[in-house]
């Protein structure tokens, strides 16, 4: 089975923490920190859950890496 994309799903949950099944194919909890969003999973009987955080989709993230000048 090819795994759903959850990028629109995920966008209702900015700056916030999701429980998300591990075969990545279903949302099952949130919260506002990931101890929220795993009690959130297990009040709907799913206990194995990949957590993470989603971040605002109006910023800009760069990263430097090596010795700066």
């Amino acid at each position: 089975m090819e795994n759903q994309d959850l990028s629109y799903e995920l966008l209702k949950y900015e700056n916030q923490w999701v429980a998300i099944l591990e075969d990545e194919e279903r949302i099952v909890g949130s919260g506002s920190d990931a101890y929220e969003a795993k009690q959130d999973a297990e009040r709907h009987g799913y206990s194995e859950v990949i957590l993470m955080r989603v971040r605002a989709t109006d910023v800009y993230y760069a990263f430097q890496s090596g010795n700066a000048i």
